[in-house]
């Protein structure tokens, strides 16, 4: 039998897993613990043998009332040997309340729903004093917690969306319906008090050494933060969003980070971790694609003037990341192969620092060719390239860094290639083969010791490309956190953008994990997989385009938190012309909200900078009215219901405009309709402005 503990733990584990995929799933917790309960996760006693969560907010209360409205049950059935679970709906049938009332109105009808939907182990009896049915479960009885909460998750895929319409019906006609799946702040302050309660439990005596390892085994399971490798930031416009981003880049990468500290440290925090390229921050836009993100075929400007422009695969911003990523994961444990990359590197420098020096002193740099000739160095370029030529040729070739490194790594022994032209070129491509074996023997000539300065050099971006580039095993790398932020992510189209790296950013996908993928790409060739330590944060303004019009491949593979306004921020406390900032805002919203939707109200970022009557009317003018014009198509009727009569004034008529006769189409007293403009508010006096504030919240 699986202990009952044991059996908590890993339902509390599965479902944290699935709410860090997708935070629908956010779970309700035991918060308080009476003795004998202290390191339980969830609500329901070992005597009973059953615990229970529900992922809805809904206030109910009456005589004898345990639990919620709507629960999912874990149990143990055929004589405690076997799993087990249901959904149970649980209301009075003699509510003393309008909520109550509600409540049960709620699970009544739902019940023909979930007996069509899911199936009833148990129907309600309108005789009872209590309103109670339970769901059939998909199986009578599971041997492990994987395949019961693979049943359990498939019923709340169903369950979801059949208990949130009806909510929403239900408010439709009652407003102050208390109803509403969990939502971020209320799972992370429900996480943060179980924390402190096992960290509380952990700290006393534990009379059963049994009983100490297990509280200690818990702890790991616990988290404060989601940490989803792929998550978005949703909400309306100045929610906040970019703003947050940055916390939780600096929270990933640092997680020990005071983020209460003035702003002005965090945000230096974070420019030191840009400048270290541990964070990228980009935004997405219509002209993005995949060439610019991943790889793609640009033009090189020519090292000399008048040769022709070359092109070459330059790599995008995501993948530059994943290369810096990937090498850190590998430098925590360094391969043969990766040693002999790095050192070939600093012997590179060293023999191009030292025939640098001996050009500058006008001397001949000549190298020995495999057939015995001559190749002379003629100077070593910008981009830290060798240009050679043979002595009595005109022409001049480039030997480059990369590619003699890929040389160097694939032959051992330059003394046993037979045929040069054929070899190379199998392992480099293009021609110049006499050349480069030149360059490369004179630099495997060199006898300077590298391992002395190895660890006081950093590596160029090419030397860890050639590194990664090469190596193949990934698994238990650890290595620093990197951190992705992609603005704006809905703006583009991040099908096209991501291309077939879509499916490789999932978290089982990724490199040294079990399903490990990894593609060819299209231009470079290369085999290209994404490495665990690698994070994405992307923002996006639910008014531009709302979630359910993101790409369903995007929407599950990554994790979505939704940013509302904060109308409890201490800067909306303040009082500006009569009216309270938080009340102003609220009223706006809920208008709005009444008038559209949820996804295009008013972020509390516009008022918390607003310290008097003057900040208050440039923030309307320059920024309230125009989304307001640009939400409502220009439609004064709506923005007049939401801010009223004081913020409009009626057009004084052209009397020469006149419309045309037309066949016969009537004007329809088109003449005669009165014309309404929005104020300039720059130009109205602070009192004017007073009474239009304050006549708008009433």
């Amino acid at each position: 039998m699986l202990d009952y503990f044991d059996y908590q733990k890993l339902v509390y584990e599965a479902f944290l897993d699935k709410r860090n995929q997708d935070n629908r799933f956010n779970f309700s917790v035991r918060q308080k613990a009476s003795k004998g309960a202290e390191k339980n996760y969830f609500i329901g006693t070992e005597k009973g043998m059953y615990f229970s969560t529900t992922l809805w907010n809904i206030k109910v209360g009456y005589p004898g009332s345990a639990g919620d409205l709507i629960n999912v049950i874990f149990s143990y059935t055929q004589k405690n040997t076997r799993l087990a679970y249901y959904i149970e709906l649980n209301q009075t049938n003699s509510p003393n309340d309008d909520q109550n009332l509600w409540a049960l109105n709620l699970i009544k009808d739902l019940e023909p729903i979930v007996k069509d939907s899911l199936g009833l182990k148990k129907k309600s009896n309108p005789s009872q004093k209590i309103c109670n049915y339970k769901s059939k479960s998909r199986q009578d009885a599971y041997s492990t917690t994987e395949e019961l909460m693979y049943d359990v998750f498939q019923d709340l895929e169903i369950l979801m969306p059949i208990v949130n319409r009806n909510i929403t019906r239900i408010k439709e006609m009652h407003p102050e319906f208390f109803a509403h799946q969990l939502t971020n702040e209320e799972f992370e302050l429900q996480q943060s008090k179980l924390r402190e309660r096992l960290e509380k439990f952990s700290t006393k005596k534990d009379t059963s050494q049994k009983g100490s390892e297990e509280v200690k085994k818990s702890d790991k399971y616990i988290v404060t933060e989601n940490k989803a490798l792929n998550q978005i930031l949703f909400g309306p416009p100045g929610t906040g969003k970019t703003y947050k981003t940055i916390e939780k880049a600096i929270s990933i990468i640092h997680p020990d980070f005071d983020l209460s500290q003035d702003r002005n440290q965090i945000k230096a925090e974070y420019n030191r971790l840009v400048e270290n390229g541990q964070i990228v921050f980009t935004t997405f836009h219509q002209s993005m694609s995949y060439e610019d993100f991943i790889e793609g075929i640009k033009p090189v400007e020519p090292e000399k003037e008048g040769d022709p422009i070359n092109y070459k695969v330059e790599l995008g911003i995501f993948r530059r990341l994943c290369v810096n990523a990937a090498f850190d994961l590998i430098q925590s444990q360094e391969s043969k192969e990766t040693e002999e990359v790095l050192d070939f590197s600093i012997l590179y420098d060293n023999y191009s620092e030292k025939v640098q020096e001996q050009i500058f002193n006008n001397e001949t740099v000549e190298l020995e060719s495999k057939s015995g000739g001559k190749v002379i160095v003629e100077s070593i370029s910008a981009q830290g390239n060798f240009i050679v030529k043979h002595p009595e040729g005109m022409r001049t070739y480039t030997i480059s860094k990369p590619r003699l490194s890929k040389l160097n790594t694939a032959i051992k022994n330059l003394n046993d290639v037979s045929n040069i032209n054929d070899q190379f070129r199998e392992i480099i491509g293009g021609s110049n083969s006499s050349a480069y074996w030149a360059v490369l023997n004179a630099i495997r000539k060199e006898t300077k010791k590298v391992k002395k300065i190895k660890g006081q050099r950093s590596f160029t971006f090419e030397e860890k490309l050639e590194v990664v580039n090469g190596h193949q095993n990934y698994k238990n790398l650890k290595g620093k956190a990197y951190v992705l932020i992609i603005d704006e992510i809905n703006r583009g189209n991040v099908s096209q953008i991501f291309g077939e790296l879509i499916t490789l950013i999932e978290e089982d996908k990724r490199l040294g994990k079990e399903e490990e993928l990894q593609v060819q790409l299209p231009y470079s060739k290369k085999t290209f997989g994404v490495p665990a330590n690698l994070y994405i944060i992307g923002t996006m303004n639910t008014a531009d385009r709302s979630v359910e019009a993101l790409d369903a491949a995007l929407r599950r593979r990554f994790s979505f938190e939704e940013m509302p306004p904060s109308y409890g921020l201490e800067e909306l406390n303040g009082v500006v012309g009569g009216v309270q900032l938080s009340n102003l805002l609220k009223t706006i919203n809920g208008r709005i909200e009444m008038l559209l939707d949820k996804d295009h109200l008013i972020g509390h970022s516009y008022f918390v900078k607003v310290k008097n009557i003057r900040d208050l009317q440039l923030v309307f003018q320059n920024k309230i009215l125009p989304l307001l014009q640009e939400y409502f198509f220009g439609d004064y009727g709506k923005i007049g219901l939401i801010l009223g009569t004081k913020f409009f004034e009626e057009e004084t008529k052209n009397k020469t405009v006149q419309l045309k006769s037309f066949f016969d189409y009537g004007d329809d007293g088109f003449e005669e309709r009165k014309i309404y403009r929005l104020k300039d508010l720059s130009r109205m006096n602070e009192e004017d402005f007073k009474t239009a504030i304050i006549d708008l919240i009433q």
